[in-house]
């Protein structure tokens, strides 16, 4: 099969779940004798907009579109006009059979409906909440959880963005941001009605979408991710020497690591130290706040590593803390600690409930709740056998072969 992916971002200067997972699925197909194309953006302000450079990555075919990420106008972040013809432009030379959209932003919504009218199968993963959500997690301006979901008002949130100065004469602020929501919530939904698969990582992610109404049964494919590496057992933690915890994934405010850091600063008579693994150059505000906050404790700044590091960097976890205030979808990380045999704490929030079970592949928590946080990190360092106990039942993830071989099941039905 020619088989098409969509992504927003892609390997290998964008390091994240949905990236990974695009790609080392699509490289997996590819040595299954695929041909297989990821089509993603990326932006570069020494290029000219909608200039492409092609390349191939572990035998994934690749096409680079430069896009600035820059809007005139809220209207312009969910149409895309432009991307949408560069899209079409590139279905009629490729010709693929299957498309698959791991991420719709900026590409818009209407690639869905292109794919369809040219004769693809056309399937799509939700990594989160994108197409609810112009913030896409989920998360009110001042960081609390958005308990209305898509039935909830995404004015503020919205006016984030910029107007047309013309625009903003005719009609009033309040009347453009209104008519903005519900243009891009209805053209969303009618995205989500192209497509004849959709793959959620969760049954909470699938069951928000169906409750709203946006995704039909027959529609839905719950799926996780693959993942690549052995299955490795679990290993007893030295109770002489302080618990390693560590933090595995995007440095930035939606990932709790603020909490995690907080819990820490509770910590300080307790047998622990903390290593910090991700790029720290994202969010250089936020990650100076973490520092700060760090000072004097047990805590460690990593940062940045490559995929082919990851079993490295979580031989030297005792315990994997996944402190999300929003609802994860299902963290990579996570299952790659499972794979590892190494135990989690986790907010009981989203998908994360579903991927832990409590006091048996690892701990829940209350999401933002430092204390609590604390508290289960200081039970296990006390506790070594409980965390032997937690680690020798990490159930298995899915491998990257099972999950390759659903998705060619999928392209095929």
């Amino acid at each position: 099969m020619k088989i098409l992916v969509v992504v927003h971002d892609y390997l290998p200067f964008h390091i994240a779940g949905t990236e990974l997972h695009a790609h080392q699925s699509g490289a997996e197909l590819v040595r299954r004798g695929h041909d297989v194309t990821a089509l993603f953006t990326e932006r570069d302000l020494s290029r000219e907009v909608g200039s492409e450079r092609r390349g191939v990555l572990d035998g994934v075919k690749t096409i680079e579109v430069v896009h600035q990420r820059e809007y005139a106008d809220v209207r312009e972040t969910y149409l895309e006009e432009g991307s949408a013809r560069i899209f079409k432009k590139l279905l009629d030379e490729l010709r693929p059979d299957v498309v698959h959209f791991h991420h719709f932003a900026f590409w818009g919504a209407s690639c869905a409906r292109i794919a369809r009218e040219a004769g693809c199968r056309v399937v799509a993963t939700l990594h989160d909440y994108h197409l609810l959500c112009d913030n896409s997690v989920l998360l009110c301006k001042d960081g609390s959880l958005c308990t209305d979901g898509p039935r909830g008002d995404c004015f503020e949130c919205l006016q984030r963005h910029p107007l047309y100065p013309d625009r903003a004469a005719e009609e009033s602020r309040e009347t453009a941001f209104a008519k903005a929501m519900t243009e891009r919530r209805e053209l969303h939904r009618e995205a989500l009605g192209q497509v004849h698969r959709v793959v959620c990582p969760s049954h909470f992610l699938a069951g928000l979408f169906r409750e709203a109404g946006w995704l039909q049964d027959e529609q839905i494919a719950v799926m996780k991710a693959g993942y690549p590496g052995p299955r490795r057992g679990p290993r007893r933690s030295d109770a002489a020497q302080p618990l390693r915890v560590g933090f595995v994934g995007g440095v930035y405010p939606s990932k709790g690591v603020h909490i995690l850091v907080e819990a820490f600063s509770k910590l300080e008579s307790a047998p622990v130290s903390l290593s910090i693994h991700g790029a720290l150059d994202w969010f250089p505000d936020y990650v100076g706040g973490l520092r700060a906050a760090a000072e004097g404790f047990a805590v460690s700044f990593p940062g940045r590593f490559e995929p082919d590091q990851l079993d490295a960097v979580l031989a030297e976890l005792d315990l994997l803390v996944v402190p999300s205030i929003w609802y994860e979808n299902m963290p990579i990380t996570l299952q790659e600690a499972f794979r590892n045999s190494i135990p989690v704490v986790a907010s009981d929030l989203g998908g994360m409930t579903e991927a832990v079970e409590d006091a048996v592949s690892g701990l829940l928590v209350a999401p933002g709740d430092s204390t609590a946080l604390a508290a289960a990190i200081r039970r296990l360092a006390e506790d070594r056998e409980l965390l032997f106990a937690l680690a020798s039942q990490t159930p298995d993830p899915p491998t990257l072969e099972q999950v390759a071989s659903e998705l060619e099941s999928l392209y095929r039905e």
